[in-house]
Parts: C-alpha cells; sequence; structure tokens
C-alpha cells in the first residue's frame, strides 16, 4: 500500500528545508565595506583638531607606488639642462635649476596626494566617488601655511601669503632672473588641480592665490640640444607637484600603520 502525502505534510517538509538555508544565507551577508568617508568621521571622533577641508588630501593606492620612480627620474631628466645651460651664458638658470634638482631629491615621495577632491564634505555630496578606504593608502589634513611655493628659473621659494595675493605680486617679488624668458605659468591648487596661467606683458593673466599653493614657471621652448627634455619638465614636473601635500604641519592616518 503506497501512502500519498498530504499537501500540508508536504507544505512541513519544504519548510523545514528551507529555513536552515535562509538563516545560512543572512548569516553570510557580508557587511558593507568601509569607505574613505567612514574613516574621515572616525578620524574627527578621535581628534580635537579642526580640519581645514580645502587642505585634506588622500592618496589612492593605484597613485602611490608611482611615486618615487617619478621622483627619481626628474631629478635624472634635469641634469642635461644643467649641464645644456652652462655652455650657453645661462648659469643663472643652471643654478636655480640645480635647485630644483635638489629640492626634488631631498624630499620623499611619501606622504603624498593623489589630485582631486577627498574632503568629508565634497565625499558627502557626492557619494558615487567615496572611495573604498581599501583602496586608499593614506589620508589627512594640513594646517593652511602661510607661504605659497614658486619653483622659478632662479630656484624654488616661498613667498610670504597675505589676503588678496596675486601671481603678478608673487612673482614680483623675485629677481628679475627668475621669470625672464617665461611667458607661462602652471598654478597647483591645494586640491591639487593644475591651471596654465599667462604671465608675460601679452598674456597675463589676473590669478588670486590660495596659501599652500604651488607655481612652476614653465620652462622657455629651447634650451639647447637636450632632445625635447624641457618640454617634458613642463608636463611631468607639474604632475608631481600635485601630488605633494599642501602644507607642512599635517595629520597623516595610514591603512598601513603610516601614521
Amino acid at each position: 500500500m503506497v501512502v500519498t502525502p498530504s499537501r500540508a505534510a508536504l507544505a512541513l517538509a519544504l519548510g523545514l528545508l528551507l529555513a536552515p538555508l535562509g538563516a545560512v544565507a543572512q548569516q553570510a551577508e557580508p557587511a558593507p565595506e568601509a569607505r574613505l568617508s567612514d574613516a574621515w568621521l572616525s578620524t574627527l571622533q578621535q581628534t580635537e583638531q579642526r580640519v581645514v577641508w580645502s587642505h585634506a588630501f588622500a592618496l589612492r593606492e593605484e597613485t602611490a607606488d608611482a611615486l618615487e620612480a617619478q621622483r627619481r627620474r626628474l631629478a635624472a631628466e634635469l641634469a642635461p639642462l644643467i649641464l645644456s645651460a652652462l655652455p650657453n651664458g645661462q648659469a643663472d638658470l643652471a643654478a636655480g635649476l640645480t635647485q630644483w634638482r635638489e629640492t626634488l631629491e631631498s624630499i620623499p615621495a611619501l606622504p603624498a596626494r593623489t589630485p582631486g577632491r577627498h574632503d568629508l564634505p565634497w565625499l558627502g555630496a557626492n557619494q558615487r566617488h567615496d572611495p573604498m578606504l581599501s583602496r586608499i593608502r593614506l589620508w589627512g589634513h594640513c594646517v593652511a601655511p602661510a607661504w605659497v611655493e614658486v619653483w622659478h628659473l632662479g630656484g624654488v621659494s616661498r613667498v610670504t601669503w597675505r589676503p588678496g595675493l596675486d601671481l603678478k605680486q608673487a612673482l614680483s617679488g623675485l629677481p628679475s632672473a627668475a621669470t625672464r624668458g617665461a611667458e607661462q605659468a602652471v598654478l597647483i591648487t591645494p586640491a591639487g588641480e593644475r591651471h596654465t596661467r599667462g604671465i608675460a606683458a601679452w598674456n597675463r593673466q589676473a590669478t588670486p592665490l590660495t596659501p599652500g599653493s604651488r607655481i612652476m614657471l614653465e620652462l622657455p621652448p629651447h634650451l639647447g640640444d637636450t632632445g625635447g627634455i624641457g618640454e617634458l619638465i613642463n608636463e611631468r614636473l607639474p604632475a608631481y607637484l600635485a601630488t605633494r601635500v599642501p602644507g607642512e604641519e599635517c595629520s597623516v592616518h595610514g591603512t598601513r600603520g603610516e601614521e
């Protein structure tokens, strides 16, 4: 005699089978991965410092590992420009480029920043661009400094910032040899944004400056037979300077214990 189970029994058996599976599935659901905004919120809870968000930064993992090679390459590429300037009667330029090279060699590649906005207010307003914390090497903020840094043809100088300071005023305080022959400058903002601005009499553009900005005067187009290295420096050095943190008194937090 074959016994046919009732519909109620089948439903009960099916329920007993599915209940554990549902419980397992619920337990296996991963927790949301932490994002940079979560790290900022945790940082704010642990510090009494006021964060100047215009001088906040973060370094993404995909940016970090290439910085040391970029620094070394730039220092090496300046050598033939220095050698080319000397026999051409450009001793001031040779001395200035030597200071560029020495400055690059003396400052470690890290800590650094990935150019762009990574501050908490911006991330809150642009949540789709809030990166996973696992993709961030470090983050932090700097006290807004009292200077603007200028990489000019005579070397590297820091000009004291004051309200209303603009690019023309910053350059006017430098020796004449520091700007001779330069027609354009690249402005790097505290957020790492780059803007090319005219600085000659015929193309000058009004450009206000904020503390912690960096300025690089582009090298003149003809610096001897150097195989176009001057053009490479004009392209690569501003990109590297955009990775520098916007100050000296900085709080840095890292996902690898770099604090």
